[in-house]
């Protein structure tokens, strides 16, 4: 991490378990969810506050992660502080025991010398589910950076991270849309495509492109296809969006989301795992849908919602298994990397069955974060769910294919609940799913205006260094919509 960039993050404590440090912003980069929401404030149906005096012009809704966001903008504002036992008021456990609450006044003091600050929009989830807010602020000599306050399912703080923002592209035209992904990372793809056809003969008509038929990783873009997979199972009578799903240990995975707080046995519809896998990017949601259809149906949906090259998605992992293999012990990357041999992304069916045995060996293996292996990008490895830009926008269609369908009835709900734009009041209908982790960004988009229907997508990927972050990436989306159907 830069120099400048401050951070300080949480494990997670259960059942005498512990998580190491960071594993909080492993985890709120690895699914963008919220993260990527469209500002709260104007127009939204929660009461907004204007906060400290370190921020001008920008509205915070009373929301879990908009007080959080208050707070801490108030005490980056002050000459010191917080005290020991405001600290032990707002932050979690699970913070705590990384970051004493007598050491959190140090912490901020590191952060107060990049300051003062100035904040300039706010961004979260929808609202009334967002748990992640993250704050635009300008530093001292008018440095940009990113504020991201991350909140548990009691409103305390059990994440905080201030790092460098990325500078947002200006787009006036469909060709600095694609410069603007080809300029900001070494790996990164666009598409903006025109939908032509309805139902399963719709199909996706590029208007601009980048590298668009390019393999690129797409974090948590991957739990559309578990979607698609779910509406199957409904279709076929092996599933119901009212049927009950169960938590236990062996299902619970790392944040974001909500469900891996719960304690086991907690109970979950179908479609309210649906709904917290898409909305907020749950991830333990997203682990019991996939237990419940099994892997192998979660397979065939990609192969059924036009992915080009299916076999970099066999086995498919659960988001428990990405952690585990990518980030918890250099032993378990190297036995995946030994697995998957020189081309992580080969089509060799072997591949995929050596790698199914190193997934055996790993099963009931619990996360424990190697804080070394988050400063590196795990998807050069293969560690990772990887998509062509194209193949994203085909999984959108058949989605909106599936929506039709008496089984599909909930998908246009779940997909539009949060849009992931800072422009979705301009338009009649907006889907979303994004995901980044270490060294990556992605965000998918489908949307209908005035009788017409776009798609975009948009990814950015490092093998050195870090991607772009969740302003960027909506600034793209932003304004490539708005050179198209502005």
């Amino acid at each position: 991490m830069p120099q400048t960039a401050s951070a300080v993050g949480s494990g997670a404590r259960r059942s005498g378990r512990r998580f190491r440090a960071w594993a909080g912003w492993l985890v709120v980069a690895l699914v963008l969810g919220g993260c990527a929401g469209g500002p709260a404030g104007e127009g939204s149906a929660t009461p907004t506050t204007s906060v400290g005096p370190s921020v001008t012009d920008v509205a915070i809704p009373d929301t879990a992660a908009g007080r959080a966001t208050r707070w801490v903008l108030d005490e980056l504002a002050a000459a010191d502080g917080p005290t020991a036992e405001e600290a032990e008021r707002m932050f979690a456990p699970v913070f705590l025991a990384e970051i004493p609450a007598e050491q959190v006044a140090g912490v901020f003091d590191q952060l107060r010398a990049l300051g003062p600050f100035t904040a300039t929009a706010y961004t979260e989830g929808p609202v009334g589910t967002a748990t992640t807010a993250q704050t635009t602020v300008t530093g001292a000599n008018d440095a940009g950076y990113v504020v991201t306050v991350s909140t548990d399912a009691e409103g305390l703080i059990q994440g905080l991270w201030l790092g460098p923002a990325s500078e947002p592209p200006q787009i006036d035209n469909l060709d600095d849309a694609a410069a603007a992904v080809r300029d900001a990372s070494e790996d990164g793809s666009l598409l903006l495509a025109r939908v032509d056809g309805a139902g399963a003969a719709a199909r996706c008509v590029p208007e601009a492109t980048y590298e668009a038929d390019v393999l690129r990783p797409v974090g948590s873009v991957f739990k559309v296809y578990v979607l698609g997979a779910v509406v199957q199972a409904v279709a076929d009578g092996r599933l119901a969006w009212t049927d009950t799903l169960t938590l236990t240990e062996d299902l619970r995975s790392l944040p974001s989301g909500r469900l891996q707080d719960e304690p086991a046995g907690t109970e979950v519809s179908v479609l309210e795992a649906a709904e917290a896998m898409i909305a907020i990017s749950d991830n333990t949601a997203a682990d019991m849908l996939i237990d419940a259809v099994g892997r192998d149906a979660v397979e065939a949906a990609v192969v059924r919602m036009g992915h080009s090259q299916p076999q970099v998605l066999t086995p498919f992992l659960t988001t428990r298994e990405m952690f585990v293999l990518a980030f918890t012990s250099p032993a378990l990357r190297q036995a995946w990397t030994e697995a998957t041999g020189e081309d992580p992304l080969s089509a060799d069916p072997q591949v995929s069955e050596r790698q199914r045995a190193v997934l055996a060996d790993v099963a009931g293996q619990e996360p424990a974060l190697d804080q070394t292996l988050l400063a590196v990008p795990a998807w050069p490895l293969g560690l990772d769910w990887f998509a062509t830009a194209e193949d994203v926008c085909r999984a959108h269609l058949a989605l909106q294919d599936l929506a039709a369908t008496p089984a599909g009835e909930p998908v246009r709900r779940i997909l539009s609940a949060n849009p992931g734009l800072t422009t979705a009041e301009t338009y009649d209908y907006v889907a979303f799913k994004g995901g980044s982790a270490p060294g990556e960004i992605a965000g998918s988009w489908y949307v209908e205006s005035g009788g017409e229907r776009r798609v975009v997508v948009v990814t950015a990927a490092s093998a050195t260094g870090s991607a772009p972050d969740g302003g960027w990436l909506v600034a793209v989306a932003d304004q490539t919509l708005e050179a198209a159907l502005g």
